[in-house]
């Protein structure tokens, strides 16, 4: 999370003594002394309501403890003192996307993409949150978006890999991993790939089996057919055995 300050002009005796109460805050962190760390970010709220610094760090800390609720109420404000900060509204749409409020997160980045249309984080998760309220056509115009932006971008495409399938196409899937591959190295991807083809392959096999049993039933008598079947499922056995252990050790 951003744990960003945000200035505004006041007095500079004023902007200094918000300087050192939000270093108590952040020292108290560093020292691991949370109880304190949350009364410091608390007091800097209640002397100074109308600046964002105590109610950004105040929710970045919520954040950090996985209190979603309360770190999206804090983000709520700075969003009210900063509506137009394309890092804030991120923020808060990180914690409705964690509260699974995908809606209302994707408000919240589709206002920063708007702020903001060259930062290809804001576009890859606007898609997420396409993606997770069912709109896939969505999702991958952002996604692809936030790849043209950086093509570098390994996580747009599991993302985008993610829509595919989900959308039943894996061959689009699996083009767009190896043309990523083509001109980038990444584990992530390479792995992914690996299973979008085991599991194409295990389509096939699937579907070999289930037509020779078909001939079998009308051919009992069909020997080498049968032993045929029996290798393919064997092979189907043995890729699903692989699969599975892939998944674990990733």
């Amino acid at each position: 999370m951003n744990d960003s300050s945000h200035q505004t002009a006041t007095a500079p005796a004023t902007d200094q003594h918000l300087a050192d109460m939000v270093e108590a805050g952040r020292s108290a962190l560093e020292a691991g002394d949370l109880r304190r760390a949350l009364s410091c970010y608390q007091a800097v709220i209640d002397a100074f309501p109308d600046r964002p610094e105590g109610h950004n760090n105040l929710g970045a800390l919520w954040s950090s403890l996985g209190e979603w609720t309360r770190a999206e109420a804090c983000f709520s404000r700075v969003v009210a003192l900063l509506p137009d900060n394309p890092h804030v509204l991120y923020n808060r749409g990180v914690m409705r996307s964690h509260l699974e409020r995908h809606a209302a997160a994707c408000e919240d980045f589709a206002a920063a993409v708007a702020l903001s249309p060259h930062d290809p984080d804001l576009h890859n998760n606007l898609g997420v949150s396409h993606y997770l309220r069912g709109n896939p056509d969505g999702a991958r115009r952002h996604l692809e978006a936030a790849l043209r932006l950086r093509p570098d971008y390994a996580n747009a495409v599991l993302n985008l890999c993610d829509v595919d399938e989900a959308c039943d196409d894996l061959a689009r899937a699996v083009r767009r991993c190896t043309d990523f591959l083509a001109g980038h190295q990444d584990t992530n991807v390479r792995r992914r790939l690996f299973e979008l083809h085991a599991a194409a392959g295990r389509a096939h096999l699937d579907a070999a089996c289930g037509t020779a049993e078909a001939l079998l039933a009308a051919q009992p008598d069909d020997t080498p057919l049968r032993q045929k079947l029996g290798r393919l499922m064997t092979a189907r056995h043995g890729l699903g055995e692989t699969v599975q252990r892939a998944h674990a050790e990733a």
